[in-house]
């Protein structure tokens, strides 16, 4: 019985002491929670000198601001300012190799895009860009071009990609130059989920360009491969509705404009306004007048106000010295606005001038609408006949 009551005494005591231990920790208990262990200091020291170095070689040797090196690292994603030193320089060259970038530029763009993919490159990366290489038969330039144009390939898989093509070689009934054609000009849709973005946005365009046949359809979007991004509720069907309404088109005629020129669907409404109010007012049209413009050259909705349209019409204004004139040569022409002014307008006058040619309304119809084949060939025989008279261009 004592032993007994002597066991229970011992273990009381113990807990009590235990209890007292846990409630007041000792100096050496605060000391073990908060200081950190050496080798974890070590830890963080050799991390703070790897983002000091990453940092001060995309500062010094591709020019990157502290601002746009601070929204390098994405949360979630890998962070190439903790890659050991030198591996970030490393894998830095090889991709500029690979894709034979040519300049700082160039190498900031993939960078500051893409910099998670630099921070866990793999052998993957290597298969993707000479399967692409191969699949599409690009050259260097092209294949640079396309990963700049779109950084946000480079994390794609190949086996994604691999079905894009596919869809769109077979859905399109494209050969491989129209393929690749197609790639080059939109590369991001290579990004683009087939079940999800393309085929759906595909379907809607045939319904409502129902009065166009496959062939043609696959024309459209060889011209404008973008339109397959658009939104169908944000952005197609309300273009498409205020077009018919605005124009007061028919589905036929929709489907003509559309197939002339696609490429004005990837500008607002809000733009379209502004340039048809502008174009209505400088040629003095009426609503009709500005609706058969119009769909005579959708191409003039790609056109900017101050750098295309008023400078083209200047142009031709001083050419024949007359306004009223060269407002009539525009209106029965509206494709004489859409022309370049650089590369084809005042290079051709500056030869039919040289070589004597009387500069009237048809002259400068010619000037704008001939083919550079035809144009060399009626340039030419101008100069050939000029002993005969000729002074007009035929």
């Amino acid at each position: 019985m004592s032993f007994s009551i002597s066991l229970l005494s011992v273990v009381l005591v113990a807990v009590v002491y235990a209890t007292a231990f846990q409630q007041q920790p000792s100096r050496y208990h605060h000391a073990h929670k908060y200081r950190r262990h050496p080798s974890t200091t070590l830890f963080y020291a050799a991390k703070d000198e790897c983002i000091a170095a990453n940092k001060k070689y995309l500062s010094r040797k591709l020019g990157l601001t502290k601002d746009q090196i601070s929204r390098l690292q994405t949360d979630g994603l890998p962070n190439i300012l903790t890659l050991e030193d030198g591996v970030l320089e490393e894998r830095v060259d090889w991709l500029k190799k690979r894709l034979k970038l040519k300049n700082k530029s160039q190498i900031r763009k993939i960078v500051q895009h893409q910099p998670h993919v630099l921070a866990k490159l793999s052998s993957n990366l290597a298969q993707k860009i000479d399967y692409l290489q191969t699949r599409l038969r690009l050259n260097d330039d092209s294949l640079r071009k396309m990963f700049l144009e779109a950084p946000h390939l480079i994390p794609c898989s190949t086996e994604n990609m691999e079905e894009t093509l596919n869809w769109l070689q077979t859905r399109l009934r494209l050969d491989d130059r129209q393929l690749t054609k197609l790639i080059c000009r939109a590369p991001y849709t290579l990004g683009c989920s087939v079940s999800e973005n393309l085929e759906p946005t595909l379907d809607w365009i045939q319904r409502r360009l129902h009065t166009l046949d496959e062939f043609t359809i696959s024309r459209v979007v060889q011209k404008m491969p973008r339109i397959l991004h658009l939104n169908i509720e944000a952005n197609l069907e309300p273009k498409f509705d205020w077009i018919q309404h605005q124009f007061n088109l028919d589905d036929d005629a929709l489907g003509k404009m559309v197939q002339r020129s696609p490429t004005f669907l990837g500008l607002s409404i809000d733009t379209w306004e502004v340039k048809l109010d502008w174009i209505e007012r400088r040629l003095d049209l009426t609503d009709q007048d500005l609706s058969k413009f119009i769909l005579k050259a959708p191409s003039i909705l790609n056109c900017s106000i101050e750098s295309n349209l008023d400078l083209t019409l200047d142009f031709y204004i001083d050419a024949l010295g007359n306004e009223r004139e060269a407002v009539r040569l525009v209106t029965k022409n509206p494709s004489l606005l859409a022309y370049s002014l650089e590369k084809r307008l005042k290079p051709r006058l500056q030869e039919t001038q040289d070589a004597g040619i009387l500069i009237d309304a048809g002259c400068l119809r010619r000037i704008g609408q001939y083919t550079d084949d035809y144009w060399k060939m009626a340039l030419s025989f101008v100069r050939d006949h000029q002993e005969l008279g000729i002074i007009a261009l035929p």
